[in-house]
């Protein structure tokens, strides 16, 4: 799913999906969590005490060079010099200024007014359906010292370009080249097109997608680490090394990084895992992590409709009552379950009738929101939906009401 949030795949309707992913993907429950183990955590097998905190000059070198930047280091590979990596880097470069002007650029000025109090409060986003899109995730949300992102791709293995033949590496820029211009055209991925890109071998997952972003924020990286359940559901946090034999979900990766003239190190989460209600369990390896993070704010776009469907109600509950704030399109938690909930809401953009690929889903109580005069409909300057050639988007921000705060039973 990516989640990463894409059109995902064409379908004739969101049942399809739902079965697809029912019977293709084995999730997130670890089987053999106990019922009553204790929340889910990290722990350690080689995990140091602290995190250094220092950016990783290696790893630094290879995420500049994925990205694309010209400029990444004083002596660049010999291979940089090569005409496939060199139109690698001129056409992400050149479709990467355009995202950043049309996109990039308006949301974070919109961000830094109308999510103010929003950001001050985060501590960690949880990006459902996110996939490897960092990017959203750090423009809207640069503060936030953890960012979990959940999708169906794997999480696979940072490319060793400079022990790579040159064929094999020509063409991985090639297919990474693809799958980001792709979603800087559009502003999400489309599941159909990332799996067609996996299974070529060359791009293996989502870390070479995330380092994409990294790197192409500015960002610099301290450390990769492996994330894996044990059998009394905690993660087990591993140094980062290349897997010869893809694991059964859920696994995961965390990556440390830094901001520029910050210090202070932050986590971004992948998880490989199914959110769907066989696999989402209260006593799921994923539900156990999730449960024991702080001052959560959770982001959804391009959501697939997937949490307007009984299939994946125990995501949609945790998400109402763990989250402080939920910042989403009409893809994800219907406009009821606020309405209802007494969650105060703000409305940004448009509404439209939801695309062809998706049937059933329309929300007539959210358009006669949007249509109602006294709702205070604000402007959304940027787009980045399904309804990216129309540029009609939408965005709902919805706060917690005011009531005690009541964690959800780990049973």
């Amino acid at each position: 799913m990516g989640t990463r949030h894409g059109e995902r795949a064409s379908i004739g309707g969101a049942v399809t999906l739902l079965l697809f992913i029912t019977i293709a993907f084995p999730g997130c429950r670890g089987s053999d969590a106990p019922v009553g183990s204790p929340a889910a955590s990290l722990t350690s097998e080689a995990r140091p005490a602290e995190a250094p905190g220092r950016p990783d000059p290696a790893l630094d070198l290879l995420i500049s060079q994925i990205a694309g930047l010209p400029d990444s280091a004083a002596a660049p590979a010999a291979w940089q010099v090569e005409a496939p990596w060199q139109a690698f880097s001129k056409t992400v470069g050149k479709d990467w200024t355009d995202f950043d002007t049309t996109v990039l650029e308006p949301m974070k000025t919109w961000a830094e007014k109308d999510l103010r109090e929003t950001r001050r409060a985060t501590g960690t986003l949880f990006y459902a359906f996110g996939g490897p899109d960092f990017v959203t995730a750090y423009s809207l949300f640069p503060e936030a010292t953890e960012t979990v992102l959940v999708g169906l791709e794997p999480v696979g293995n940072l490319p060793g370009l400079d022990r790579s033949a040159a064929g094999w590496r020509d063409s991985f820029f090639a297919d990474l080249g693809e799958l980001a211009s792709g979603f800087l055209k559009r502003g999400y991925f489309i599941t159909r097109e990332m799996n067609d890109i996996y299974s070529r071998g060359r791009v293996d997952g989502a870390l070479p997608v995330v380092a994409f972003f990294l790197g192409r924020g500015g960002y610099s990286v301290v450390e990769v680490r492996r994330l894996a359940p044990n059998a009394a559901g905690d993660w087990i946090e591993t140094p980062y090394e290349k897997l010869a034999v893809r694991p059964h979900r859920p696994y995961g990766a965390k990556i440390v990084y830094l901001k520029s003239g910050d210090p202070t190190p932050r986590n971004v989460y992948y998880f490989s895992c199914d959110l769907g209600n066989k696999s989402f369990q209260p006593d799921s390896s994923l539900y156990r992590f999730l449960a024991r993070l702080e001052r959560m704010t959770t982001f959804v776009k391009s959501g697939s409709y997937l949490l307007h469907w009984n299939e994946f109600s125990i995501v949609r509950r945790f998400i109402l009552d763990r989250s402080l704030f939920v910042l989403e399109d009409d893809t994800a938690v219907p406009y009821r379950f606020f309405k209802d909930g007494g969650w105060q809401v703000r409305l940004f953009g448009r509404y439209a009738t939801p695309v062809k690929d998706f049937t059933n889903v329309e929300q007539p109580d959210l358009r006669k929101a949007y249509e109602d005069s006294e709702s205070g409909v604000e402007p959304l300057p940027f787009h980045f939906g399904y309804r990216w050639k129309t540029q009609i988007d939408n965005l709902l921000l919805a706060k917690r009401p005011r009531r005690p705060y009541k964690a959800p039973v780990l049973r």
